[in-house]
């Protein structure tokens, strides 16, 4: 029996529909310590693949560092949920975009060629960040958004406001949906400085769920932080839990190199 060819065609064609495309891997764990888990299913480790469109959650003691494709990277701390929601890289010219979603915990990002000719840029649900070279840690928590310059350049936005720091140290912060700058310290968070101390504290070899926000705390800025509200009149010490907010990203954080609309007035802590 002869079929026609436009019956074959349509079916080939059904065929190619059907089938699920392959998620692009953009980049890979190269270092890990219990436990962080892909789309809430298998434990990740070290040498697994990262796709497009993955969730990577870390439980309390969770700590990794995940590498991208264009050689930037990023820690992930404890209780921290992260989206890989874009990735676009032009290795001939260092251009692309990187958007990466977090809804909790803390992460230090480091700007590989993407963050030098293209865009790389967090979006939490109080404001999106954007790291022009260099390094950001990014703390989500109590319903804020901290973001710390350690290295190069970054940009807060949030409802049209934009700024830009310069000043490794200096920070900007959410709260009631205004953006606020300050003073946050450098080395905040030592738990990111090496895989090698435990989840939880700054301490090698000495296991302790949460995450310590007591320099946070005790710096310019902890003032204005509601993870630093006491109830007893101390400093807080460690903190136990980052629940997600399905609250959506906030603002426009697209970095084009400039103060958008507002000259220069919009940067602030530069050098």
């Amino acid at each position: 029996m002869r079929i026609p060819y436009r019956q074959i065609a349509i079916f080939v064609a059904c065929l190619a529909f059907a089938a699920p495309s392959a998620a692009e891997t953009v980049g890979s764990m190269t270092a890990y310590q219990t436990n962080i888990v892909r789309n809430n299913g298998g434990t990740m480790n070290v040498g697994a693949g990262v796709e497009l469109g993955d969730q990577l959650r870390s439980n309390p003691t969770g700590l990794g560092m995940l590498v991208f494709r264009d050689e930037s990277s990023a820690k992930i701390g404890p209780n921290t949920s992260l989206t890989i929601d874009e990735f676009v890289y032009n290795p001939g010219s260092g251009s692309g975009k990187i958007d990466i979603g977090m809804n909790s915990g803390l992460a230090r990002f480091y700007g590989g060629q993407v963050s030098k000719g293209g865009v790389m840029q967090v979006a939490t649900p109080h404001m999106v960040l954007g790291a022009r070279g260099g390094i950001i840690e990014v703390l989500v928590a109590a319903g804020q958004t901290v973001g710390i310059l350690r290295a190069g350049r970054m940009t807060c936005t949030i409802k049209g406001k934009r700024l830009v720091i310069t000043n490794p140290g200096y920070a900007c912060t959410s709260e009631d949906g205004k953006l606020l700058t300050g003073y946050g310290g450098i080395d905040t968070f030592p738990i990111l400085d090496s895989i090698d101390r435990i989840a939880g504290t700054g301490l090698p070899g000495e296991p302790g769920p949460g995450l310590d926000v007591s320099a946070l705390c005790a710096s310019a800025l902890g003032g204005s932080l509601k993870v630093c509200d006491s109830t007893d009149g101390a400093l807080p010490g460690v903190v136990m839990e980052f629940p997600d907010t399905p609250t959506p990203p906030v603002g426009g954080g697209v970095d084009k190199g400039g103060c958008e609309g507002e000259g220069e007035s919009c940067c602030y802590y530069c050098n």
